[in-house]
């Protein structure tokens, strides 16, 4: 019986000496954890400066990547080509909105009153508009306007049927110069979104125009 007693108390005091193991394991977890956790970070930290250079890189047009700029940078450089261009200039106004960058082309010269021909000395207008936005990532829409004052002729019985064609046509001269048909499409308001005032001659002559609209991204 006292052997059997001694034998519980070494067994117990075997216990509880070993329970201090219990507590190292745990701790051990808890640094390898911790380890993993600050490595983790560390080397997190090494990617976002990785990413931030290269960033920077490609938004000066200098890394490897020479192709993603920003969005902004990317109108800039469209707005800049555009009026850097002296054949565009002729006919051609450029203005950003909300909606996008907005090159206008005015009725004079380019089209004959009433009419949705384009003129043939236009034509060097139109393919130089082509070969400055084809290269464009985003959709563009043809946008036809006229003045307020009513027309029906042969031909059109009203703005609305005027404006459109007029945007179809310059759609149209814009796929032959090369410009990629899938990005394009084509609307006529009408007299309905003036840029200036129809009570005056000069006013309805800014309001009769083709805008060509690239959309913001």
């Amino acid at each position: 019986m006292m052997i059997r007693r001694r034998q519980v108390a070494v067994e117990t005091e075997d216990r509880h000496r070993d329970r201090w193991l219990i507590s190292y394991a745990d701790l051990v977890t808890l640094l390898l954890a911790l380890f993993i956790v600050l490595y983790a970070a560390s080397d997190h930290e090494r990617a976002k400066q990785i990413a931030a250079s290269f960033a920077e890189h490609n938004y000066s047009g200098a890394g490897i990547l020479p192709g993603n700029t920003s969005p902004d940078e990317s109108e800039n450089n469209t707005e800049k080509a555009l009026t850097n261009n002296p054949v565009l200039m002729q006919k051609a106004k450029v203005r950003q909105t909300a909606r996008g960058l907005i090159v206008s082309i005015s009725e004079a010269g380019f089209f004959a009153p009433g009419e949705a021909s384009i003129s043939p000395e236009a034509g060097h207008i139109i393919s130089a508009l082509a070969e400055t936005l084809k290269n464009e990532n985003t959709p563009i829409r043809v946008e036809g306007h006229t003045d307020s004052i009513p027309i029906s002729n042969s031909r059109f019985s009203s703005n609305w049927e005027l404006s459109t064609a007029r945007a179809a046509t310059v759609l149209q001269k814009l796929i032959e110069y090369d410009f990629p048909p899938d990005k394009l499409s084509a609307a006529g308001y009408g007299g309905f979104q003036p840029v200036a005032d129809n009570g005056t001659p000069e006013g309805r002559a800014q309001n009769r125009r083709v805008d060509i609209v690239i959309l913001n991204r």
